[in-house]
């Protein structure tokens, strides 16, 4: 559990300096509307110490994805026992080394997150796989799977919603002051916004792209269960959680206990 607990750690700092980075970039982008009394240095500068932190940010968020998607593919390969040999003694030792530092540097939280499961109120990571009746071998590992798969779905329906309604209200109030201001001074205040903008799209194709192959895969899977079926689909799920594409952490807690509920009525 407690690579579990470090992984959900990395991905929540992730979806933090995700944030921090947008914000960033805001700022970047509605310096244009400064007032031109103010100094130079100051309407120049802030859209370039904003671009700089987005850059940084982005870079941590980065970072933070890497690892998270590393200690859940460990997780699942342990715990499923797919591929578990694919780990070098050197990776292991990184992973043992970066699980011990998180815990080590939020005990609290990490007894709460170990003792609470997906019903939970703050939801945990005990009982991370729901089981209503036996599964052996194969099967055992492909439900999981399924599990994984299916919570994705949701919380990529939710995302798609909410960055949505996020990007037009932000969009009409940007589109509302342009009207006021130069063509040539909006772009240059916007290129942060716009390399952001133009990098998640590329993110968000790659992570569609993936999705499309693991629900292909899958169906395979349901058709005609084999063992290289199972670690073909774990690679693509590894693959996809590696993909810079975050959900939203607080919806994710806000909605875990009914889910849970849910999906333990579909398959009992």
């Amino acid at each position: 559990m407690k690579v579990q607990f470090a992984a959900r750690v990395c991905f929540n700092s992730a979806e933090k300096y995700n944030y921090f980075a947008w914000i960033a970039c805001l700022v970047s982008a509605f310096s244009v509307f400064l007032p031109n009394g103010w100094s130079m240095y100051i309407i120049n500068g802030i859209p370039c110490v904003a671009d700089i932190f987005a850059f940084v940010f982005s870079l941590i968020t980065s970072y933070q994805v890497n690892w998270a998607s590393k200690l859940r593919k460990f997780f699942d390969s342990y715990v499923l026992d797919i591929q578990l040999n694919q780990f070098s003694e050197t990776e292991l030792r990184e992973i043992r080394e970066q699980t011990e530092k998180i815990y080590i540097r939020n005990p609290t939280y990490a007894a709460t997150q170990m003792a609470n499961t997906g019903k939970d109120s703050p939801s945990g990571v005990r009982n991370w796989y729901v089981f209503s009746k036996f599964y052996d071998g194969i099967n055992a590992q492909f439900e999981c799977q399924r599990q994984n798969t299916w919570w994705n779905s949701k919380m990529v329906t939710v995302r798609i919603i909410t960055t949505a309604f996020i990007f037009i209200l932000v969009g009409s109030v940007f589109f509302f002051l342009l009207l006021n201001n130069s063509i040539l001074n909006v772009l240059l205040c916007s290129a942060g916004i716009l390399i952001k903008i133009c990098e998640r799209v590329i993110e968000n194709w790659r992570y569609a792209r993936v999705s499309r192959l693991i629900d292909g895969s899958q169906q395979t899977i349901e058709a005609h269960p084999t063992a290289e079926g199972i670690e073909q689909l774990q690679n693509l799920i590894d693959k996809r959680r590696s993909i810079n594409v975050l959900e939203l952490g607080w919806l994710h807690n806000r909605l875990a206990n009914k889910l849970t509920k849910l999906y333990e009525n579909i398959i009992s």
